[in-house]
């Protein structure tokens, strides 16, 4: 096992403590690095090995900045967000106290991750299918980067950042209209621990052989 800031070799230790994080050191990621998490998403299965993925990597701070701009000014149009956001940081439940506290955070500072990663469904030209299934290919290949990422002692969080303010990041970083992001990725140098992590127990979200049938875990 790894200690709970670093990196590590093993899949299931990977797996197992991989967690949301959304605070980072200010610390540059080395381009090698960058390359790496990249190509291991690349590894994931897609239908027909269709891999439907491009991958925008924003490194450039005043870039960083204007795309958090854009989160803010968002968040700031849709007072919804904001509140679900507050509410929850004074949640009596500790964790989702801390996950709604981190998040609001990040709402409020997308810009200290040094790394912004924006995955896009891209089809090479074809029209975009508005359906679960058609990008569901995409996904894999996001775990597989965020995966990597805790495996290399980066941290990572999955966010739909992107999905309000679509218009304004094709525009500003030329995304055609044959493709779609999909998520806004943080990366950095974790200033937070990875896991272990807490989940539902399996034997309660298994079914054998039909659904609703299930067994208790030896």
């Amino acid at each position: 096992m790894s200690d709970n800031r670093t990196g590590t070799e093993s899949l299931f230790d990977a797996i197992y403590t991989q967690r949301a994080i959304r605070k980072f050191r200010d610390e540059p990621v080395p381009k090698d690095l960058l390359w790496r998490v990249i190509e291991a998403a690349t590894k994931a299965p897609s239908g027909t090995n269709s891999q439907p993925w491009k991958f925008i990597v924003i490194e450039d701070e005043g870039r960083r900045r204007a795309i958090a701009q854009m989160v803010r000014d968002q968040s700031q149009k849709n007072p919804g967000t904001r509140e679900y956001f507050s509410r929850g940081s004074r949640s009596e439940e500790r964790s989702e106290r801390l996950m709604l506290t981190g998040a609001l955070s990040l709402l409020d500072d997308l810009a200290q991750a040094p790394v912004l990663i924006i995955p896009c469904l891209d089809r090479d030209g074809a029209p975009i299918a508005d359906s679960f299934r058609s990008g569901s290919s995409i996904y894999g290949a996001i775990q597989n980067l965020q995966l990597a990422a805790r495996g290399l002692g980066l941290g990572t969080v999955l966010t739909s950042f992107e999905a309000a303010i679509e218009a304004e990041l094709r525009a500003y970083l030329d995304i055609p209209d044959t493709a779609a992001p999909v998520a806004l990725i943080p990366l950095g140098f974790p200033d937070a621990n990875f896991g272990p992590t807490r989940r539902k127990p399996v034997d309660e979200v298994t079914f054998w052989d039909g659904w609703g049938a299930t067994e208790t875990r030896a």
